[in-house]
């Protein structure tokens, strides 16, 4: 569970950061629209979609983080990254329905490789928290 949890951190951090980067693009881009018609109507959703993505990226970012202490020196953590993983997914689903709402097109694709790998993050540290528990006597 140690080095599951500890790879897929490192991931959740280059994918958190690179989300983060993306949606300030993407809040810039929208801005920039409202600029050019002069007007924010009907671009509300599209804001909420970005907020959505930024706060997600941020959350994912802390997520992989928090894994790479659990994985490291803090195994009894890895219930605490097990709940991340879980607001991250709750996150992202949010998200995906919010920019759907705003007319983009359902992309199943597109939404089950961005659930696959905080999915996997919450199996390394569930491996690392049974392996914990397991070791140290607790349930």
């Amino acid at each position: 569970g140690k080095s599951f949890l500890k790879v897929t951190s490192i991931l959740m951090i280059i994918g958190g950061g690179l989300a983060i980067i993306s949606a300030i693009i993407a809040i810039m881009g929208i801005s920039a629209l409202a600029a050019l018609f002069e007007s924010t109507e009907g671009l509300g959703m599209f804001y909420v979609a970005g907020g959505t993505l930024l706060v997600a990226a941020i959350i994912q970012l802390i997520a992989g983080i928090k894994g790479i202490g659990a994985s490291g020196k803090k195994p009894e953590k890895a219930a605490s990254c097990v709940i991340w993983g879980g607001i991250i997914i709750a996150l992202t689903v949010v998200g995906n329905v919010v920019s759907i709402m705003a007319g983009s097109e359902l992309q199943i694709i597109s939404i089950i490789l961005s659930l696959a790998l905080p999915i996997l993050y919450i199996i390394g540290a569930l491996q690392l928290k049974n392996s914990y528990n397991a070791t140290n006597g607790a349930m």
